[in-house]
């Protein structure tokens, strides 16, 4: 008889929030993940969500765990880095709206992490896309990037869009950006690349949040068991 493997216990740090539930549902299906906390502010506490009560955000929460997913804020999330990497443990982080000072210092984290302003596998592979989109146009054409999201989003330009824009100055292209903020929008990123007589579009469009949650399992199995190093999802996925 195979001998039973333990499933990964992970914690969810912003577990009450809208992409938290998105992340505790899409967890609860995989056999060999258990989300063994689900972490928020006080207030949340004690709510039962996707089969997990909600535990307070303290000091002790999630000690035990294999790897952390942070899908909190931008403040919270660095405080919760800060405690994995004295832990040395995994974590994967999808906040977004980080300051410079607050980016500066997800970058020293010394122990094992993924920072990842969209965990959609789709997005990802936007990222890959768009510098060689704008690498094989060549100079003659004007880039530009639109993100729509919903109106409670804090953060303009989004993480994905500032990603996006990072990799095309990769690519030696500066791109216009604009942000949208409007009704109950999940999430839309556009490319374009515009030159006279033609427009070529590169658009990832998010009907839910389950399209951000899809990666999370597949970056918690990546992490677990690692000690160090700062990875991507393009690592996750071996793009």
């Amino acid at each position: 008889m195979a001998e039973s493997t333990s499933p990964i216990n992970v914690a969810v740090f912003g577990a009450a929030g809208r992409m938290g539930r998105t992340v505790l549902a899409a967890l609860a299906v995989e056999d060999d993940i258990a989300v063994a906390h689900g972490i928020d502010v006080e207030a949340n506490a004690g709510r039962e969500l996707a089969g997990v009560t909600i535990e307070e955000d303290s000091a002790s929460a999630g000690l035990d765990a294999d790897v952390w997913v942070d899908v909190s804020l931008a403040d919270a999330a660095v405080a919760h880095a800060r405690r994995a990497q004295e832990l040395a443990i995994p974590i994967v982080i999808g906040a977004t709206g980080f300051s410079d000072e607050q980016a500066a210092a997800l970058a020293r984290l010394s122990n094992a992490h993924i920072i990842a302003p969209n965990l959609s596998p789709g997005v990802n592979v936007v990222f890959e896309l768009a510098p060689k989109i704008a690498e094989a146009l060549g100079p003659g054409y004007d880039t530009a990037i639109v993100e729509t999201h919903h109106r409670h989003k804090l953060d303009r330009p989004s993480g994905t869009a500032k990603r996006i824009r990072d990799r095309l100055r990769g690519a030696g292209v500066d791109a216009e950006t604009a942000s949208v903020r409007v009704g109950e929008v999940v999430g839309e990123h556009r490319v374009l690349f515009a030159a006279e007589g033609e427009v070529i579009e590169l658009v990832h469009r998010a009907d839910s949040r389950l399209a951000f949650a899809r990666g999370v399992a597949p970056a918690v199995r990546f992490l677990a068991g690692k000690v160090a190093g700062s990875f991507t999802m393009a690592d996750v996925l071996d793009l």
